[in-house]
């Protein structure tokens, strides 16, 4: 059975910051980087993103935010800059959420019929409007889990696409 290792970061007020996702895909290097390299397809089977549109080297993010009835729209841009088959770092330049940061590195391994990926992302979570700040307000104990659940979300929403 796979699993994956998580790792957060924490800010100077000693609240998350950030978190790296570690998986291992039964995959050549080749494989998992055809998936990434066509960003806008991949970008669009990540949880809350609705449409993802590249023009060069930026991308347009826009998110659904769902908390029961209500559901909120977010729009951030990001540069893309990689090396290929090594990785791949998008890193915001406008929009919500402010800061964002998302990257993968991939590590091969059995002389190169595996990969180790790692999925890595931050970004200012207090950026998100009143709603989320209202909700971790009530609810603090969220806020630890944010991070950790977009790193894993990065590695197994990239597992799923090279796997189908």
């Amino acid at each position: 059975m796979n699993h994956a290792t998580v790792k957060v970061r924490f800010g100077a007020d000693g609240r998350p910051a950030g978190a790296a996702a570690e998986l291992r895909l039964e995959r050549p290097i080749a494989d998992v980087w055809a998936v990434l390299a066509d960003l806008e397809r991949f970008a669009q089977r990540l949880p809350m993103v609705h449409r993802a549109r590249r023009n060069g080297d930026r991308v347009t993010f826009d998110l659904k935010f769902k908390i029961g009835f209500f559901s909120v729209g977010f729009q951030f841009k990001a540069d893309a800059t990689y090396e290929a088959e090594k990785w791949l770092e998008l890193r915001w330049c406008e929009g919500e959420p402010r800061g964002i940061r998302l990257r993968f590195d991939l590590t091969p391994a059995d002389d190169g019929k595996a990969c180790i990926v790692e999925g890595d992302g931050e970004f200012d979570v207090q950026s998100l409007g009143w709603l989320v700040k209202y909700f971790l307000r009530h609810h603090p104990e969220i806020e630890y889990g944010i991070f950790p659940g977009v790193a894993l979300n990065l590695v197994d929403t990239l597992r799923r696409s090279v796997e189908s």
